[in-house]
């Protein structure tokens, strides 16, 4: 396990930078942890963010802990004996549980490790787990999903769905989305992907228009929802052309995100 104190962690630029600059064949990431003791969220950095997103001031929200951490899993996917070029990866989804409550008063020992990985059809599928512990105890954790296109043949089969289900969605508020947003969200957030800024750095990663940010969709779908949440996984059902205008549904526990034409964007289950 690789070991950090938080004054440790490089800014996001250099780390995207070298993003960018890694060359490596994709292949099954080898066990791999990074544990950063003394981490604490900026006050000043999440107050902009809960402004541009919609959350109330003050709060912590859940998407938060990944935007946080995003730099620490940029060092764990640049390690040179980890065969990820990160900029070629597809954010498939993004998981989170709260077991306690979290304060900014508070440091805390985070670790992000590599977990299940498995070949699909598409590719391979892995997890980034991300654990944050105060004084010992388990405090609130995250699970993203991601998927590597591998080259040469393709195992059959096509990958595990869960079940549909039934639910009477209503409208709860609009988002729309543009390239400008996409450049502000990533000056608040740190994630300067290139893939989301420009129609011409998208390009290159085979897209016509910049994509919007997946976890830009996840917070302002968190923000919709009134009551307080501890629980929450979510599903990227398919790239987000910007500019792009979609619509918030939710029935219970279900929520989503779907485009003009009705179609899913992001789906979701909150508690």
């Amino acid at each position: 396990m690789l070991q950090y104190h938080a004054n440790q962690i490089p800014t996001t630029i250099p780390l995207i930078a070298r993003a960018i600059l890694k060359r490596t064949p994709p292949a099954q990431l080898p066990e791999k942890a990074i544990e950063i003791q003394d981490f604490r969220f900026d006050a000043g950095k999440l107050e902009k963010y809960n402004t541009f997103c919609g959350f109330p001031k003050g709060s912590l929200p859940l998407s938060y802990m990944f935007v946080a951490s995003q730099p620490v899993q940029l060092m764990l996917l640049t390690q040179p004996d980890v065969p990820v070029k990160p900029l070629g990866m597809i954010h498939l989804g993004v998981s989170f549980e709260q077991h306690q409550p979290m304060s900014l008063d508070n440091s805390y020992q985070f670790t992000l490790k590599v977990g299940d990985q498995q070949e699909t059809i598409k590719g391979l599928e892995f997890e980034l787990l991300g654990e944050f512990r105060h004084e010992g105890e388990l405090t609130a954790s995250y699970v993203s999903r991601c998927l590597l296109k591998l080259e040469g043949p393709r195992k059959r089969g096509r990958p595990a769905r869960e079940p549909r289900v039934a639910y009477d969605w209503k409208p709860v508020t609009s988002l729309m989305m543009q390239e400008s947003d996409a450049r502000r969200y990533a000056a608040i957030s740190g994630d300067y992907n290139p893939i989301h800024l420009h129609r011409l750095t998208a390009k290159p990663f085979g897209f016509e228009a910049p994509i919007a940010h997946g976890m830009y969709m996840v917070a302002k779908m968190l923000a919709s929802v009134a009551e307080p949440v501890t629980c929450a996984s979510f599903q990227f059902q398919r790239p987000v052309l910007m500019p792009c205008e979609g619509t918030i549904e939710r029935d219970g526990e279900g929520l989503r995100l779907v485009n003009e034409a009705g179609k899913a964007l992001v789906s979701a289950k909150v508690a």
